[in-house]
């Protein structure tokens, strides 16, 4: 069986997310395709935006047989439990190893780390079908708020915007007395890659980057598949939403709101 999908939003939420919840039904019945995933923002431009072994490798593929099934016609699954989800992702992909080479380059491990993404673009302000958003102000405060009741020995700060990186920079740098770690990978919103020759250099980027924040002990977000699947990952993280969901999607959804 080769499984077939062609994405045009962002990794994490589509191309990922829709991976990840038919694999519970692929388990059951002991099917182990080939596949055939594109993402025309995130893709190798040299093989025809495909995902897949460029992003995740699949651990085992079945090749003998031809038959195409449109990956959205597979069943889903809806998940609760991330340890439900980390079992099924680990079982059948690992992450590509430049990947993991990366993540280990970007910095050292983290012992007792808060890491906070602040998703900017339409997720910082965009009021939609799916989103409630929240300013700078009173992510800042939500954040001022819980170090007053948790311990950390530093801080780990992402966001695809560059002006909020930089805002949070200043910000974070300023209210705490403990190392700020940030990467020197420019933020690029995943939706403007679509043209550019190099998507999938800046998606290997955003990818470690995210499994970097996997290793935090803590992390604060607003809505946002991509830190969301630091917790996939790692499920063991401590992870709070600090802004509302308007729909029960997996895996935001499932995240404690601060």
């Amino acid at each position: 069986m080769i499984v077939f999908n062609e994405s045009k939003e962002g990794l994490f939420g589509s191309s990922l997310n829709w991976i990840n919840a038919r694999l519970p039904y692929l388990y059951k019945n002991k099917i182990y395709p080939s596949w055939d995933i594109r993402n025309v923002n995130h893709g190798d431009v040299a093989d025809k935006n495909r995902i897949i072994p460029h992003i995740i490798k699949p651990k085992q593929e079945d090749t003998a047989s031809t038959e195409r099934v449109n990956l959205l016609d597979i069943d889903r699954y809806q998940y609760t439990d991330f340890e439900e989800a980390n079992f099924y992702f680990n079982h059948y992909f690992k992450f590509d190893q430049s990947i993991i080479d990366l993540s280990s380059e970007i910095c050292e491990p983290f012992n007792n780390c808060l890491g906070i993404h602040f998703r900017g673009n339409d997720k910082s302000r965009k009021n939609d079908k799916e989103n409630i958003p929240i300013d700078n102000e009173a992510y800042i405060k939500k954040i001022k708020l819980f170090a007053e009741k948790h311990d950390f020995e530093s801080v780990f700060v992402l966001s695809d915007e560059i002006a909020l990186k930089e805002f949070l920079k200043y910000e974070i740098s300023d209210a705490f007395d403990r190392p700020v770690f940030f990467t020197d990978l420019k933020p690029v919103f995943h939706l403007s890659q679509k043209s550019l020759k190099n998507k999938l250099e800046l998606t290997k980027n955003s990818v470690a980057e995210m499994l970097v924040l996997s290793k935090c002990k803590y992390v604060l977000k607003n809505q946002s598949a991509f830190s969301s699947w630091a917790k996939i990952v790692n499920p063991k993280i401590k992870m709070y939403r600090t802004s509302k969901c308007k729909q029960d999607w997996f895996p935001d959804y499932y995240l404690p709101e601060l």
